[in-house]
Order: C-alpha cells, then sequence, then structure tokens
C-alpha cells in the first residue's frame, strides 16, 4: 500500500506538529460529474452531440443530423472562452441527408462549453451586407439563441494518498492536514484549483492544497479521505478533469509552483 509513510507529497518539512485550528479550504462545489458526451436541439434545424474521446490528443467528434433543406449551409461549432467570448473551433458543410459532421482537436483536459450555430445563408448574407434590419435580427438571433451543452476532455494518469505522519503539519498552501482534510497534491496547478478525479465509476473533486507527488510516476496525491471516497489504495489508473469552471478553493497561502 502506498502511504505517506512512503514517501512525501511535498507540503512541509518534518516538523513538529502544529496545534493550532485547522486551515482547511471549503468544500467544493459542483453538481455532480461533467457528462463526456452532451447533445442539444437547434430550434428549426435538428440535433447534434459532442462526444470527446478517451485520449486528451484525440478530437472531439461533433456531428448531427438536421433538415434536408438546410443542405449545404455551413456549420459551425464554437467554444467559450475564460473570457466568456465565443469562437469558432471548427466548422462543417450540411450534406444532402441532413447530416453533419467534423472535429475538434484540443488538449485542454478540462470542461468546454462548446455550441453549434448555422452561418447565415448567401441570401441573409447579401440582406445584411445591404442594411436589412430584418436579417441582421434573424442572424443574431440565429446565434444568441443556440443552446450550450457542457462536455469533460478527460485526462488519464496516475494517482497515489497520502496522510498518516503528516496530520497537524502545514502543506505548501498553507493547510493544516487532519486525517479528514479532502484535497489533493500537484506539482505545478495553483492551490485551490478544483480537480475531478474519476475511478471505477465513482467520482470526487477535490482542491489543490499541495506540491507533489514526487514518486511512483503519480501525477495527483489524494489525501486519505478523498482517497477512500474513489477507492484509490495504492499506485492506481485514474481519470481527470481540470474544473476551471469551478471558482478556485480559498487556501490560508498561495504557493508557487513546482516548490
Amino acid at each position: 500500500m502506498a502511504s505517506a509513510t512512503d514517501y512525501r507529497s511535498g507540503g512541509a518539512a518534518p516538523a513538529a506538529a502544529t496545534t493550532a485550528a485547522p486551515a482547511t479550504p471549503a468544500a467544493p462545489a459542483t453538481d455532480g460529474p461533467t457528462p463526456t458526451r452532451a447533445s442539444a436541439e437547434l430550434a428549426g434545424a435538428g440535433t447534434w452531440s459532442a462526444l470527446p474521446t478517451k485520449d486528451a490528443s484525440r478530437p472531439v467528434k461533433v456531428s448531427g443530423s438536421f433538415t434536408t433543406n438546410l443542405a449545404d449551409r455551413r456549420v459551425n461549432v464554437e467554444r467559450k472562452t475564460p473570457t466568456g467570448r465565443w469562437v469558432r473551433a471548427a466548422t462543417a458543410r450540411v450534406r444532402s441527408t441532413g447530416r453533419f459532421a467534423t472535429t475538434w482537436k484540443t488538449r485542454s483536459t478540462s470542461v468546454h462549453e462548446l455550441r453549434v450555430v448555422l452561418a447565415p445563408d448567401a441570401d441573409a448574407d447579401a440582406a445584411v451586407a445591404g442594411g436589412s434590419t430584418e436579417a441582421a435580427a434573424a442572424s443574431t438571433r440565429a446565434t444568441t439563441d443556440a443552446p450550450t451543452v457542457r462536455i469533460a476532455i478527460l485526462g488519464r494518469a496516475k494517482a497515489t494518498w497520502y496522510g498518516p505522519g503528516f496530520y497537524g503539519q502545514k502543506t505548501a498552501c498553507g493547510v493544516t492536514l487532519q486525517a479528514d482534510t479532502v484535497g489533493i497534491a500537484h506539482r505545478t496547478l495553483p492551490c485551490g484549483t478544483q480537480v475531478e478525479i474519476r475511478r471505477g465509476g465513482k467520482s470526487i473533486v477535490v482542491p489543490v492544497i499541495d506540491r507533489g507527488p514526487f514518486a511512483n510516476g503519480a501525477t495527483f496525491d489524494l489525501t486519505k479521505t478523498a482517497a477512500d471516497e474513489i477507492g484509490v489504495d495504492g499506485v492506481n489508473a485514474v481519470s481527470f478533469v481540470q474544473r476551471d469552471d469551478l471558482p478556485r478553493i480559498a487556501t490560508p497561502s498561495s504557493a508557487p509552483a513546482g516548490r
């Protein structure tokens, strides 16, 4: 069993345990695991879906079935940036059957918000260029009313656990580690970043509270309580997604990355 007595997560030097009141981050807020597949209906057009692969280096497949009268129309797949802007991620043409398919490649193991919009046809483009208020309004509605979906691009990694032997000590993020502390150690993610870890059909969202792990080829080091929640009992393979869609959890200090 890989425990904290076997290796360090890099939180603090082996000093005497502190008796100060624990500084534990608030429990992360989440509405459950983010789906890895999502679909939506575009009013007056049809349905579409987004399906990430299990490998973050492989593209997300976006496809749909629209009405045949939209044949040859261009479809834009857009993603929402962290600043709230919508930018085009991919494009496709609707075939004579009404089907369309395209791919969007990303290496970002995080939660993304996507939408599919129909690009204006040539007549609408001409009308907008000619100053048609009605055509411009229709074009705006087609974009602003488009439904959005959230999907998780999962990564794969190894995870371990730690805790016993270090309770009462401060982690690199200033949290006083206790037996019931729920958190995770990572070498570079900012303190308080929320990460969703999945294993065996179970999932947990935990904040980064420490630096590490530095052994066993692992990427994440879960506190004992968090590890027990999803069945991490050694050096285990897990899936993960960085939850940048959730606010960072406040920690007593902002430790520099890679400490």
